[in-house]
């Protein structure tokens, strides 16, 4: 059975994207029990990194992982895209990137000057990973770029993350607005599985006044579940995600908070999921 396959975006940087990818990806190997893959197309690595400093936490030798190869040697050097996969922790595994991606955008267009044939080559050669996975999660630089229009012609289905500011609500609209033009032009099946509410602080006047615009603005597809300005969530930044136990054996109050929001979101983007059926 093929993968389902993810695209998180906003053309804007810094709302939330790669947190995203995060936590969905490791909530839906954990907690849902699915084999995922993650694939960082952001050439800064962040996802990679944290992916990294996860499989430390849970791993008995804490040491990090050498990523000898990654989404770059796929691509432009003919490495099998199974050997550049490493596990994170049990069914979650991460396809890395840094910053040797950036060549790969001059590299594909002197290679495949047509832009279709740009996205069917990075489909072709990721091709075998949809074989392996239940679920596939792409997490794309913030930008207009072959890195994002290859995303979206390889993903069934897009979130998009939502800031509750003036310009990421922008930005939102100008995805989902290309996002539309993309798949009416090249002919994909890409849909919406929902807008994610990332809002900066929960008691804040703006942000609320910026909430009920983007209830009026994407109706249905905006979540009722909102990751609110979380000190936890941008540890994780820095730690890698984290299940920390008390005493007894529970989960620390913090880290069962992000984790229960997290399967909320799954649970609630599944559900917009099946409008389509």
């Amino acid at each position: 059975m093929k993968a389902k396959v993810y695209v998180i975006g906003n053309f804007k940087g810094g709302v939330g994207k790669s947190t995203a990818a995060q936590m969905l990806g490791f909530e839906s190997a954990v907690a849902k029990n699915r084999k995922t893959l993650i694939i960082d197309l952001d050439m800064q690595g962040n996802t990679s990194d944290v992916m990294n400093l996860t499989q430390m936490n849970f791993s008995n030798d804490e040491t990090l992982l050498d990523y000898e190869y990654t989404i770059a040697d796929v691509l432009m050097e003919n490495v099998p895209a199974k050997d550049a996969v490493y596990q994170v922790v049990e069914n979650l595994d991460i396809l890395p990137a840094d910053m040797s991606f950036e060549m790969y955008d001059d590299w594909v267009k002197k290679e495949y000057p047509d832009s279709i044939d740009q996205f069917k080559y990075m489909e072709s050669r990721l091709a075998p990973l949809l074989e392996e996975y239940d679920i596939i999660y792409l997490d794309v630089p913030p930008s207009i770029s072959v890195y994002s229009k290859s995303a979206m012609y390889l993903a069934d289905w897009a979130i998009v993350i939502l800031q509750t500011q003036i310009k990421s609500m922008r930005n939102a609209m100008q995805y989902l607005e290309y996002m539309e033009f993309f798949t009416e032009e090249f002919g994909t099946n890409l849909r919406i599985a929902g807008v994610i509410p990332f809002m900066l602080e929960s008691g804040d006047a703006v942000d609320k006044e910026m909430y009920e615009l983007a209830k009026e603005t994407y109706q249905d597809h905006l979540l009722k579940n909102v990751v609110l300005k979380n000190a936890r969530l941008k540890r994780y930044d820095g730690s890698g995600i984290t299940m920390e136990k008390t005493m007894k054996g529970k989960l620390k109050q913090w880290d069962k908070r992000c984790h229960e929001l997290f399967i909320s979101i799954l649970d609630e983007l599944e559900e917009h999921e099946t409008w389509y059926n």
